[in-house]
């Protein structure tokens, strides 16, 4: 099967979200037994990314559901993910103001003090949030600081992340605990094939 499919792509003239772009995403997790769907909105006014993540891991299986919105320069402002599996079911809900300050719940969070992305951890999409935010040069690299979200703990925490742009649709991901890996991308800097993930 193949690791991702792009499912399609499509502007409705009947939307009254006229002027968005739509496009679905599928992926197999090779790092687990999972699949993450991906329904990504752009338009003039933003990016809406909304999907799900159903996985299994030994003796956990859990089911996941995200959304995040960014604004029109795929800056983030706000994320929402819950998570269902034999424990009941959680949610967080993360914001930002575009400048490093992070509310948690509704609350100040300084430990996301200076995150600029938000990370779901095992997606392959989330790269995107960089990688069409940032677009540097051929051979050139870039750090950022990331409000990292782990499922199915529900967990967040910073992790300084580095992107290096191999070429135009090649590039390596690297940070200091899960180390170093080739993901190439598709003309929209959605990650197509990613080592050891999807």
């Amino acid at each position: 099967a193949p690791r991702l499919r792009r499912m399609s792509t499509c502007e409705d003239a009947n939307n009254p979200r006229r002027g968005v772009s739509t496009t679905t995403y599928v992926w197999r997790r090779l790092d687990l037994d999972g699949r993450v769907f991906v329904r990504l909105d752009v338009g003039s006014d933003g990016v809406s990314a909304a999907g799900y993540e159903i996985c299994a891991e030994g003796d956990q299986r859990w089911a996941v559901r995200f959304s995040v919105e960014l604004d029109a320069e795929w800056r983030h402002e706000r994320t929402t993910v819950e998570v269902m599996d034999e424990a009941g079911a959680r949610r967080l809900d993360l914001e930002s103001d575009g400048a490093g300050s992070w509310l948690r719940g509704g609350r100040p969070d300084p430990s996301l003090e200076g995150c600029t992305d938000v990370d779901l951890a095992g997606n392959p999409f989330t790269n995107a949030f960089v990688t069409r935010r940032v677009a540097p040069e051929v051979g050139v690299d870039v750090e950022v600081r990331a409000a990292y979200i782990e499922t199915p703990a529900l967990s967040v925490r910073p992790l300084v992340q580095r992107y290096q742009r191999l070429a135009a649709d090649r590039w390596v991901y690297v940070d200091a605990e899960y180390g170093r890996f080739e993901l190439s991308t598709d003309a929209d800097g959605v990650a197509v094939d990613y080592e050891q993930l999807a």
